[in-house]
């Protein structure tokens, strides 16, 4: 299984990022941006685009600012838009998935067709926004 953590990065330090990583690498592949060695030859976004492109399952940690930042909002719609199986982190570490009474979000989030690239490689963030979440 291939998962895809995606989480406002003012809101959780490298240590709590480590920890989710570990809650999840024994279930599979566990993508997590600020904890990957990114090669500077290749493009940062491009890497987020396919790392959520190729995963089976997405993990939106849930934070004060996780839907306030233009990434979060975009990966969420995004992981939407391609069918790709959802559940929320809460700040308790219970799991919810969509069909829970505990899911943090609007099932229908309004974004998703706006907001989420209809073809995966075509990045729909600026240049200027890189991943400042």
């Amino acid at each position: 299984m291939r998962y895809f953590v995606s989480y406002a990065r003012r809101d959780h330090t490298i240590e709590r990022l480590c920890e989710i990583r570990a809650r999840f690498s024994d279930l599979g592949c566990v993508y997590v941006d600020d904890l990957e060695m990114h090669d500077p030859s290749v493009d940062r976004t491009q890497t987020v685009v396919n790392a959520l492109a190729h995963a089976e399952n997405f993990i939106a940690v849930q934070s004060e600012n996780y839907l306030t930042t233009e990434w979060t909002r975009w990966e969420f719609a995004s992981a939407l838009h391609m069918g790709i199986e959802m559940a929320a982190l809460l700040p308790n570490n219970r799991i919810a998935k969509r069909s829970d009474p505990q899911w943090p979000w609007p099932r229908h989030f309004p974004h998703a067709r706006a907001t989420a690239a209809p073809v995966v490689c075509e990045v729909s963030i600026t240049e200027s926004s890189r991943r400042q979440s």
